[in-house]
């Protein structure tokens, strides 16, 4: 093989992982990154929008005093159990008959006290809430099946506050599924599918408290997501062990030194 031959061939081959690096292009992602209608990582670190990473462009307004610290993956948002949350106005993409709330939590008891939500659009009706149950300190999926007032959804699994540790929690709507609740990967409460009420009100969906007050979360929210489709056991638990951005292909770039590293390889056989 010639000299010039070999060139050729390495330069092809380092065009391909340029061209992976630089579009993100992640060929072990196994859940379809289209079906995600909001992911909130929170690394913004400043400012007062929390950035939707998805292609929906569900970007959320951060109310009150802002703080980022380390998270599960990067950083997280804190909540003061006050006047901290994120709100995403109302849209087609949020209204949903089946969906998937995930997210990681590190919160402090609220027990008798207050709910501390996950993520809930609407409140009585409500379109869809994760949260955590004011008496039993678990974790609760809960909708409005048909009129105002028609609760629906499990509360199960362990306590998952007040133990300065980190819970991966996540809600499943699926005509298939039903109504099920996982925590730590694990399904720890389902019951039968109902249709959840599409006329959520107020409309405005928040990370972090109600949709209209009243479910204040206090601790530390990670790696928020919202997606259309009810997401199976297996896709909860990837998310869980390798985090959103590695689940759904979206990490970011290569660095240029590696980039530089792998040529130089190159140019030396």
């Amino acid at each position: 093989m010639s000299g010039k031959y070999c060139m050729q061939v390495k330069l092809c081959f380092l065009a391909t992982v340029i061209f992976i690096a630089c579009f993100g292009i992640q060929a072990d992602a196994k859940i379809d990154p289209a079906t995600a209608v909001g992911v909130w990582l929170f690394e913004e670190g400043g400012g007062d929008v929390a950035k939707d990473s998805s292609n929906a462009g569900n970007d959320g307004e951060i109310s009150g005093p802002k703080k980022w610290v380390d998270g599960k993956f990067g950083k997280a948002l804190e909540f003061n159990g006050v006047d901290v949350y994120v709100e995403v106005q109302s849209n087609d993409s949020l209204v949903l008959e089946e969906l998937t709330i995930v997210g990681w939590a590190k919160l402090d008891s609220s027990q008798g006290t207050r709910w501390q939500s996950i993520m809930m659009k609407g409140q009585n009706p409500r379109n869809y809430l994760l949260v955590v149950d004011k008496d039993t300190q678990k974790l609760q999926l809960s909708i409005t099946a048909g009129a105002a007032g028609a609760w629906k959804g499990p509360i199960a699994g362990p306590v998952v506050t007040g133990d300065k540790e980190w819970h991966h929690l996540a809600g499943v709507i699926g005509e298939k599924q039903g109504l099920v609740a996982y925590t730590d990967g694990v399904e720890v409460g389902k019951q039968p599918y109902a249709k959840p009420s599409l006329d959520a009100t107020p409309s405005r969906m928040r990370i972090g408290d109600g949709s209209d007050g009243g479910h204040q979360a206090k601790g530390l929210l990670d790696e928020v997501a919202l997606f259309n489709v009810a997401l199976e056991a297996d896709d909860i638990q990837t998310i869980m062990n390798d985090g959103l951005e590695a689940a759904l292909g979206i990490l970011p770039v290569e660095p240029q030194d590696k980039l530089a590293t792998m040529w130089a390889k190159l140019k030396a056989n």
